[in-house]
């Protein structure tokens, strides 16, 4: 029963059935440092990187560095929010459990499950694309690194195989498989794993930094010289790089280009507060999950910060702006890792400490929207939208094993999708973005709809305001600006093709209009979803 609901619902009785949503099975697994990692993870600094500097000579004049300050700023509000529901409600389906439950019986079950539905289709995009950079930016420079180190021409070109369609295919689609294992096992083992994996990985950013700190220009471009030589690439690699880049390198501070750029440092910080999708599975949610988004964001900001400038210290900007385009010899330009690893080469222990620790930055975002999706099929399926085979939970792992099952057949078919260039990195970003404005909305509306579970959480007020309604109010604003970052982007930008736009515009629509007749065809056999809505549910 909704906390501000008389025990006896009004429309009820007209009906033949009555709602009753059923406990989850879950079990609480996940503490503040769980959910740290989680949300670190989900932001990525390694892969950030590689982003952030793959699209630098596209904006020229544009601070990458303030783009990081940029974005961070406007998910703010979205973390405030996030970790405040997610303390007042932590159950597993976040934002569909709030919006649909905040927006009433009306509005609650079309916008919830339209949120839901945004949510799980970008999860299944990105459960796929991860296995292609873990193949490409992990792997393959893993093998060439080995290729170099040993003097193997075999390692290289496999590494170079590796990172071909084909390569990237096999190899991703083989590790999406294990991985699939391993969430079917269950969230304690997930998590400890995850925590050795995020050791590992921070370790090697780590010697990374102080390589970079500790190098200087010169030496930097003679490592890298002698590395892509010891690939089978030309002579004067770092020379040609540059070269390539003069044109658009050096061009004054231009604040527009600045902004737009923002769209690479936002799609890193923008989805920090995840774990509000396990948030049934969070002991001590206000704690835990204020400490792991808020911990998240700003060890990510501060990494990406230190990583670009020492960075473009030590290889300037022209050599970055270049380095993709020049005719250095090879199948593929050097990766991020690989130009550490440069500084230590020819060393197979070098190969294997950078390789191995980075390694671990690569597919972190596969088992997180695996997460996502299923937990949100899962309060989907209890709430009575979806069959209720999707609900089921394994009685000895803890895990709702079709939906992962489900999960990860879609993740073959996005991983296929994104390698053969039907999807991109962005794909759906924008429509999710969509689903923050929805959030931000609700969040305004809380105290007023659900004011009793408000008051019960404490009712803070600034200035006679609610400050989760203020905050919830500044979310709205800036994931507006969001969206014309992600719409209008002249490089990125989901306008620029006719295909991202019907992908994100058309997802949203279409998750409403399956909502309404789902809504539709369940009341004409007797059952309200409304009364979804008129409880928190139980876990």
């Amino acid at each position: 029963m909704r906390p501000d609901a008389s025990p006896t619902h009004p429309t009820a009785s007209h009906l033949s059935k009555i709602y009753t949503r059923d406990a989850t099975g879950l079990r609480k697994e996940a503490g503040p440092f769980d959910i740290f990692i989680y949300n670190v993870n989900n932001q990525n600094i390694a892969l950030g990187v590689i982003f952030l500097f793959g699209g630098l000579a596209s904006y020229p004049g544009g601070s990458f560095a303030l783009t990081v300050l940029i974005a961070t700023l406007l998910v703010i509000p979205i973390y405030v929010v996030y970790s405040r529901l997610s303390a007042d409600m932590p159950r597993s389906g976040g934002d569909y459990v709030w919006v649909s439950r905040i927006m009433g019986r009306k509005a609650g079950p079309l916008l919830g499950f339209t949120v839901a539905a945004t949510w799980i289709m970008s999860a299944f995009v990105s459960i796929g694309a991860p296995m292609a950079f873990m193949a490409q930016f992990g792997i393959a420079p893993f093998l060439r690194e080995l290729g170099s180190a040993t003097g193997s021409l075999a390692l290289s070109h496999a590494g170079d195989w590796v990172y071909s369609n084909n390569g990237t295919i096999i190899v991703g689609g083989l590790f999406l498989i294990a991985f699939t294992i391993v969430m079917l096992v269950g969230v304690r083992t997930y998590m400890t794993l995850q925590r050795y994996a995020f050791f590992l990985a921070c370790i090697g950013l780590v010697i990374g930094l102080l390589c970079l700190v500790f190098t200087g220009h010169t030496s930097f471009a003679a490592s890298f010289d002698a590395y892509v030589k010891s690939l089978g690439g030309v002579d004067g690699a770092f020379a040609l790089a540059e070269k390539a880049g003069g044109p658009t390198a050096g061009h004054a501070f231009s604040a527009k280009a600045t902004y737009y750029a923002s769209i690479w440092s936002l799609y890193m910080v923008l989805f920090g507060a995840t774990s509000c999708y396990i948030g049934g599975e969070v002991r001590q949610p206000a704690r835990t999950q204020r400490l792991g988004m808020f911990g998240s964001l700003i060890f990510t900001a501060i990494g990406l910060l230190l990583l670009i400038i020492a960075l473009l210290h030590v290889g300037g900007e022209a050599f970055f702006m270049g380095l993709g385009s020049a005719k250095l010899g090879l199948a593929y330009a050097p990766t991020y890792n690989e130009l550490i690893y440069a500084l230590f080469a020819p060393s197979v222990v070098g190969a294997l400490v950078m390789g191995v620790t980075f390694f671990f930055w690569t597919y972190v975002w596969m088992p997180i929207n695996y997460f996502t999706a299923t937990r949100l099929l899962l309060a989907l399926s209890l709430d009575g939208y979806l069959p209720r085979s999707l609900s089921k939970v394994n009685s000895r792992f803890g895990t709702p094993h079709i939906a992962i099952l489900i999960c990860g057949l879609f993740g073959l078919l996005s991983l296929y999708l994104f390698v053969t260039g039907v999807i991109s990195t962005v794909t759906l970003v924008f429509a999710c973005a969509v689903m923050f404005v929805i959030t931000g909305i609700a969040a305004v509306l809380y105290p007023f709809t659900m004011r009793r579970t408000w008051e019960a959480s404490g009712a803070k007020r600034f200035l006679g305001v609610p400050t989760i309604a203020f905050w919830g109010a500044l979310q709205t604003v800036f994931s507006l600006i969001v969206l014309d970052i992600f719409w209008a982007d002249p490089v990125a930008g989901i306008s620029l093709s006719s295909s991202n736009i019907i992908l994100n515009v058309g997802a949203p629509i279409l998750a409403f209009v399956v909502a309404a007749l789902v809504i539709a065809i369940r009341r004409s056999g007797g059952t309200d979803l409304g009364l979804a809505t008129a409880e928190i549910p139980v876990e």
